[in-house]
């Protein structure tokens, strides 16, 4: 190992990543005419993030830090299998070889990323939100991910304006303009050009669409409930909040209707002391095609 790369590894070697530097300048080194100065940037920001997460799990840290390790590593693993025909050469350049190993990389980057959310979500999971507030949420979301959208076009069109393929300039020149440092290390250089990946506008476009039809079935669910009018059967009802579809009964009900209960998705709840099932439209046509007439017999 050089003299230079040596200065590097000691220079991060404090960090919480800093045994990983090796491994993030291989990840580069296919990819990028400075592969040191990557590996840096990697190890300090993937440390820094790994410090904030640790700080706010607090007593809920777990095992965190040994599969955050993991799965950064398997993604710079993958990442090290990652050429670039501006490194390589475009003479007899893999180009299938290329595109298999970039979607390899982009796979192991969502998965450590989902494990990451999906982490924080289950130890800051709370009781379910009132249909409002989930709508808010959803809203927000939405003009979260629509902006991003747009930034992502912006930073390609900017990219594409500057017309260069010193990597460094791209990235000195759009982190004035604002951009952010983490967009700009998903960069890749592909087709003799510096450009945004394609996957980062198709996946946040389908988190679009799914954050849409969320809004639209809350709408939905929320219209449904504030004009829903109780239905009444022999000895009990039918009612709607809460988001649920539930069913009271004057007094216990035979072992014969609990059973049919059961068989239709309905599930008997102490906290409610009724029968209930979630909210949905097939729960609507069950309750008025075949529970309802068979509560009134």
């Amino acid at each position: 190992m050089s003299c230079f790369m040596e200065n590097n590894k000691t220079q991060v070697s404090s960090q919480l990543l800093g045994h990983l530097y090796e491994l993030c300048y291989r990840a580069h080194s296919g990819t990028s005419f400075s592969p040191e100065k990557r590996a840096v940037s990697y190890v300090r920001d993937y440390s820094e993030m790994l410090a904030n997460d640790l700080a706010e799990l607090g007593e809920n840290t777990g095992s965190y830090k040994e599969k955050f390790i993991a799965k950064f590593t398997a993604w710079m693993a993958a990442k090290s299998n990652c050429l670039s025909s501006m490194i390589a050469g475009p003479s007899n350049f893999p180009v299938r070889r290329a595109e298999k190993a970039n979607n390899a990389e982009h796979a192991r980057y969502e998965e450590f990323m989902h494990w990451r959310d999906k982490y924080f979500t289950a130890v800051n999971r709370k009781p379910r939100l009132p249909f409002s507030t989930d709508l808010e949420e959803a809203e927000r979301k939405l003009v979260t991910l629509e902006a991003y959208q747009e930034t992502v076009k912006d930073l390609g069109k900017f990219i594409r304006k500057l017309k260069t393929d010193d990597e460094a300039v791209i990235v000195k020149e759009a982190l004035e303009q604002g951009f952010s440092a983490d967009l700009l290390k998903r960069l890749d250089f592909y087709g003799g050009k510096w450009r945004v990946p394609s996957f980062i506008l198709t996946n946040n476009n389908a988190r679009i669409k799914d954050t849409k039809q969320k809004i639209a079935d809350l709408e939905r669910r929320i219209t449904t409930q504030d004009n829903w009018e109780d239905i009444h059967f022999n000895g009990g009802y039918i009612t709607v909040n809460d988001d649920r579809v539930k069913i009271f009964h004057e007094t216990k009900p035979e072992q014969e209707i609990r059973d049919f209960l059961k068989k239709s998705g309905f599930r008997w709840s102490p906290h409610w002391v009724c029968w209930c099932r979630r909210l949905t439209p097939n729960a609507l046509a069950d309750v008025r095609g075949f529970i309802l007439p068979r509560l009134n017999q």
